[in-house]
């Protein structure tokens, strides 16, 4: 079986030439360099201080080396443009490799290749995910954006910035990430004897963390850019790459942080995927119940619940901690109290529960301002969306 094609960048040579821009203010510069460096006769320094040239040979070179600095940071700008391109289109080959490689093969019902038991039943969706998505979405558009922003890098930023949405895909697929290693990991045999019959050099678990790489990458590389852009003086350009960095940021903390709840949290019996993004976490003091005395548990707030674990310690010190369930609200069912002394308490009012009170305390006034405003905000929410579906009427008017 033919291998798949691989494109890869050339680094040295962009659409539009912008390298010969670079080798052009180098050339002049140079010359200039030159012609101002000149002495008549041999006296080197002396004929210079002599002729009263001493200055303006300082100050010429003084701009020849701002030019030069500009130059070179331009050319860095430009190979770190080529390392984006040229890894974007890398990666897009590998999600082809996942999508129309492994996924055709595993769905093809003619496949010499038995798929186990345990995999069937809709089993096989927990591997990839949404990962078809992710990779239709770079085939089709962020890799021809990313090729236009080689000619025109100012429109790097803007590119980002329109695909805050898009990126929400990675919140997805990421979330899944512990489940499909372990069913990747357990039915490693199935899996190499498709890689075997695909003529693949990585196998599934190598290429399935691959959006997981890439999506840190691009905070990496949005950074050397914005460095670069600074050197160049292009000033103009680096408030909207400051943008796309800060997005990409946000991007990759969710990611991080939604993988490390499902890797440290358990005996969870609801779908923790299906809570919404992360919005915060954190460890804090708490009351779960009257008679009880204060005890710390870790925080998690979702859109949808707001859960309380107990921290377990491990015994590794660079290990990270586990999270025990022991109890959540459901936000729709939940009302606040500020109590003071960086402290709230939260209480459900869902009536198919029992009744239940927390009281939380924050480590610091900073921290607990940060819970007290997102709570706020959740709640007023909600209570906005009561009035609109109670009042459409109004709503409609307005």
């Amino acid at each position: 079986m033919s291998c798949f094609f691989r494109l890869f960048a050339s680094p040295g040579k962009m659409d539009g030439n912008p390298l010969s821009e670079i080798e052009e203010i180098v050339k002049t510069t140079t010359e200039q360099h030159e012609s101002n460096s000149r002495v008549d006769g041999g006296g080197g320094v002396e004929n210079v201080s002599t002729n009263g040239h001493g200055r303006s040979h300082d100050n010429n070179d003084e701009s020849h080396s701002a030019v030069s600095d500009k130059a070179a940071a331009l050319k860095k700008r430009q190979c770190v443009f080529a390392e984006l391109m040229s890894t974007e289109e890398a990666y897009v080959q590998d999600l082809h490799e996942i999508v129309n490689g492994y996924m055709t093969e595993i769905n093809n019902t003619n496949s010499d290749i038995p798929m186990p038991e345990d995999l069937k039943g809709g089993k096989m969706k927990l591997v990839f995910n949404n990962i078809k998505d992710i990779y239709e979405w770079h085939r089709d558009f962020f890799l021809r954006a990313l090729r236009n922003c080689q000619k025109s890098p100012a429109d790097l930023g803007p590119l980002i910035k329109r695909s805050a949405t898009k990126f929400a895909l990675y919140y997805t697929y990421c979330s899944n990430k512990p489940l499909s290693e372990y069913i990747v990991s357990a039915h490693y045999q199935y899996f190499d004897c498709i890689r075997q019959k695909l003529g693949h050099r990585l196998d599934l678990s190598n290429l399935i963390i691959k959006p997981v790489q890439r999506i840190t990458k691009y905070e990496l590389l949005i950074k050397e850019i914005i460095k670069a852009t600074e050197g160049a003086g292009l000033y103009k350009e680096v408030p909207m790459l400051q943008e796309a960095y800060q997005q990409m940021k946000v991007v990759v903390k969710t990611v991080n942080d939604m993988m490390v709840v499902l890797r440290s949290l358990q005996d969870f019996d609801g779908e923790i995927t299906a809570q919404g993004s992360l919005l915060m976490q954190g460890p804090m003091n708490c009351v779960v119940d009257a008679a009880q005395k204060h005890r710390e548990l870790q925080v998690f707030l979702f859109q949808q619940i707001i859960i309380f674990a107990d921290i377990e310690k491990t015994k590794n010190q660079y290990a990270s901690p586990i999270f025990k369930y022991r109890s959540h609200i459901q936000l729709n069912h939940m009302q606040m109290k500020e109590l003071g002394d960086c402290r709230f308490q939260i209480r459900s009012t869902d009536p198919k529960i029992p009744e239940m009170t927390i009281i939380c305390q924050a480590a610091s006034q900073e921290n607990y301002a940060g819970w007290r405003d997102m709570l706020n905000k959740i709640l007023q929410q909600q209570n906005d969306l009561i009035f609109m579906l109670s009042n459409p009427l109004s709503t409609k008017n307005k």
